[in-house]
């Protein structure tokens, strides 16, 4: 008696042209086929066909490649995969610059979006918080406003909104402090230029003093916050006040 090729263990009854014999008329319908094609999908065989194998390697397992190895993931190696992943994996910048720039298109985005309502103050997830009674959007805005207390420089926020209009439609325009009669808007952009046209627009339409702050207006700011409270200064915001003076 010869024995069905696939592993049922029945007797072959019908024979094919690769020399296998089957209980069935079609290895399909065969227990054993079954059997280890349901093996095969687990995993239990390698990417060969088993088929194809010569019969005494058709039920080997696969040995994974780290079985029996030591370390091969060790905490070093799982820091350099976290650091090479970071400014990557996690949506953030490589670098603070880059990363303000990231979050002023991701703002600059949001208010031209009619569907979003507009930017308002405290809304997004920027390093946001109050500081000695002033709210703050952005860690350069606090570094801004440190600078400005310790300097005994008076300012307040600016709450008011100011119309101009863009491609036919009339929009609100928010500079972010007020120092006498002059706006400040705490930009972080490269320049005027680098800005997009509704950007533009808004600026040029503006009818009272207004100082934009760019990137290198900001570094006197930064440098002087970042030389007397380290770079992590937002620490420095007051815990648990949201942008009305409650709770986040």
């Amino acid at each position: 008696m010869i024995i069905c090729s696939y592993g049922c263990g029945k007797e072959a009854k019908y024979f094919f042209k690769t020399g296998n014999g089957c209980c069935e008329k079609s290895p399909n319908s065969c227990g054993g086929k079954k059997n280890k094609d349901s093996e095969k999908k687990k995993g239990k065989f390698k990417g060969t066909p088993y088929w194809s194998l010569p019969e005494n390697q058709r039920t080997l397992p696969i040995i994974p490649w780290n079985k029996g190895k030591i370390g091969v993931y060790t905490e070093e190696h799982r820091k350099k995969i976290s650091d090479s992943l970071k400014g990557i994996a996690t949506g953030k910048a490589s670098t603070p610059t880059k990363e303000a720039e990231r979050k002023e298109k991701i703002s600059e985005t949001m208010k031209k979006n009619p569907l979003s309502g507009g930017l308002r103050k405290g809304s997004g997830k920027g390093k946001k918080g109050r500081y000695k009674g002033y709210w703050c959007d952005s860690s350069w805005e606090l570094a801004w406003v440190i600078y400005n207390i310790e300097h005994n420089i008076t300012f307040e926020r600016n709450n008011v909104g100011f119309e101009y209009e863009y491609k036919g439609r009339k929009r609100k325009y928010h500079p972010d402090f007020l120092i006498s009669e002059t706006y400040y808007e705490i930009k972080g952009r490269r320049s005027f230029e680098k800005m997009d046209d509704e950007n533009k627009e808004k600026i040029k339409q503006f009818k009272f003093n207004l100082n934009v702050l760019y990137e290198k207006d900001m570094k006197q700011y930064l440098t002087y916050v970042i030389n007397k409270y380290g770079k992590d200064y937002i620490r420095l915001y007051e815990q648990g006040e949201g942008p009305n003076g409650r709770g986040h």
